[in-house]
């Protein structure tokens, strides 16, 4: 199989574009051209060419019938052969499928259109992002780089977080799944105990009724957290009370009752106690405040 993009400057869309093709094609040959006899021997071609044609293997975004999103959104290349490649990339798992493709790929396709999605606060601070990284591997003027092989480097890194992308949303969603048939369990649905921890910020906000959280910890310990609205990225249902916000040990365990109390944030959103016994008293406390 040849994979073909074009030559010269490279963006983040067909960095990533290729990068797709070639976790599933890894045996394939990847040519950059702009020639159109080239570009007709290859099997895929992408962000060059002037065709958006699946069934012909053919994936150009610069034509009007490339088409856009629901949300206004226009498609890059790599945007293209995600709707196409995206769901077998991710091994038919269409919950890690939609959520690469609103965290990461929808991104780039609105950059590479030039379409603003960031509205900057008062800092006036512009996140630096992954289609900036990769416009970094383009050739630096002041040296002998060469584009081809600049590009070769930078689909390197595209595959490293494609891959770690799924592996991490493969493991959310087998965690929300484990945190979700833990909480139908529970007693009481203002909390729920895990024995062991795993990432449940989302699924946590999805119960209703949900206010803290307790687990062990990864370096001993165990934490009590409170619980986000489903609607917010910092705020908590309940905090924690105030009284104890920015103690630790002794003065914590003083104010509390509690022998093993270990911390509670200034936040008032987490503490730890030594034991879980520790943290359920905790929890016990903060339930009734």
């Amino acid at each position: 199989m040849i994979i073909a993009t074009h030559n010269g400057k490279f963006h983040a869309d067909d960095v990533f574009g290729v990068s797709l093709l070639k976790q599933l094609y890894p045996d394939a040959t990847v040519v950059r051209s702009r020639d159109e006899s080239v570009l007709d021997s290859a099997d895929i071609v992408l962000d060059v060419g002037g065709r958006y044609n699946p069934a012909e293997g053919r994936f150009d975004h610069h034509q009007r019938d490339a088409g856009e999103r629901s949300n206004g959104i226009l498609y890059s290349a790599f945007g293209l052969l995600w709707q196409e490649y995206g769901l077998q990339f991710c091994e038919g798992d269409a919950s890690v499928f939609r959520r690469i493709d609103s965290r990461l790929v929808e991104g780039i396709d609105a950059v590479d259109n030039g379409q603003e999605i960031y509205t900057l606060n008062d800092y006036g601070t512009k996140p630096f992002d992954l289609s900036s990284v990769l416009d970094l591997f383009n050739p630096i003027s002041s040296t002998d780089e060469e584009f081809d092989t600049q590009f070769e480097l930078a689909v390197v890194l595209a595959t490293q977080v494609l891959i770690r992308l799924r592996a991490k949303y493969a493991g959310d969603a087998a965690a929300e799944r484990e945190f979700t048939e833990t909480y139908e369990k529970a007693t009481d649905p203002r909390f729920v105990v895990l024995e062991r921890f795993v990432p449940h910020g989302r699924a946590a906000s999805a119960q209703p009724e949900l206010l803290f959280t307790i687990f062990p910890n990864t370096n001993g310990g165990w934490s009590i957290q409170t619980v986000k609205p489903a609607d917010s990225k910092f705020g908590s249902r309940k905090l924690l009370p105030e009284p104890w916000r920015g103690l630790n040990g002794s003065d914590l365990a003083a104010e509390t009752g509690v022998d093993s109390s270990v911390f509670c944030h200034k936040a008032g959103f987490i503490a730890a106690a030594q034991t879980r016994d520790g943290a359920l008293q905790l929890l016990e406390l903060a339930l009734a405040e």
